[in-house]
């Protein structure tokens, strides 16, 4: 029993040892990754509530970009679930409430890649989209002990002692294209960010990605529907065929 004791414990200290200290996210890393340039678009006032005139409801088709590069220590790949695009959708909805949209869908191609923008523009067109949102992220985790790891070697402490922080950063990526023609609105960039604390033992790091995922998926819809309104007096009529 003692013998299996002193193995947990080394296990434990050997687990808490190689992250000892926050190292930070390397956004410099991230914002290459995703081809956009270091300082994110800053908020500006809401365009949903001015005094906009709008041209026929648009269909809107939305593309998750899925990356196949391995997880390293300052970047990883956001893995898009079921549920996060319908949250998306979800909140892209109050652009049908007022009649911006038609309705919007979830473009779905394995053959398709992120930077093939015309290869994804054909597909929109082929589903009846009248532009496209290509939504693409990428994620980082800064996970790093805090004063109370002092108790991990205990067994005890290992369980209950709130000694590991998992800091979460997801970083997205929303550009709008039209399907028929070559205009495309400027380039989103949005941030979500969350804080696990607990134990080395307990504290899962896909789960503060889940958290920061939500947040960020909440600021890229809140951007898009303060924005559409606007963008889309620039965009040129939609094919009678596209209905």
């Amino acid at each position: 029993m003692v013998q299996l004791l002193t193995i947990v414990a080394s296990f434990i200290v050997a687990l808490s040892a190689g992250c000892a200290s926050s190292q930070g996210f390397d956004r410099t890393a991230m914002n290459e990754a995703l081809h956009v340039e270091p300082t994110p678009i800053p908020e500006s006032q809401s365009l949903a509530s001015q005094n906009v005139h709008l041209p026929t409801p648009v269909r809107l088709g939305i593309f998750f970009v899925s990356h196949d590069f391995p997880h390293r220590q300052s970047i990883r790949k956001v893995e898009w679930l079921a549920r996060d695009r319908e949250q998306l959708l979800r909140e892209l909805s109050p652009l049908q409430d007022t009649h911006v949209l038609q309705d919007a869908f979830v473009l779905m191609d394995a053959t398709l890649r992120g930077e093939d923008i015309r290869g994804i523009r054909q597909a929109g067109a082929r589903y009846g989209a009248d532009v496209v949102l290509i939504v693409d992220g990428v994620a980082a985790v800064d996970r790093y002990n805090n004063r109370f790891a002092w108790l991990y070697p205990t067994l005890l402490g290992a369980y209950l002692a709130p000694g590991t922080e998992s800091d979460a950063l997801v970083m997205v990526t929303g550009g709008l294209w039209a399907v028929r023609s070559e205009w495309h609105a400027p380039m989103q960039t949005v941030e979500g960010t969350s804080t696990l604390v607990g134990s080395a033992v307990l504290v899962e790091d896909i789960a503060a990605l889940q958290e920061a995922k939500k947040h960020v998926i909440r600021a890229l819809g809140q951007r898009i529907v303060d924005r559409f309104p606007y963008w889309i007096q620039e965009l040129p009529p939609p094919a009678p065929h596209s209905r």
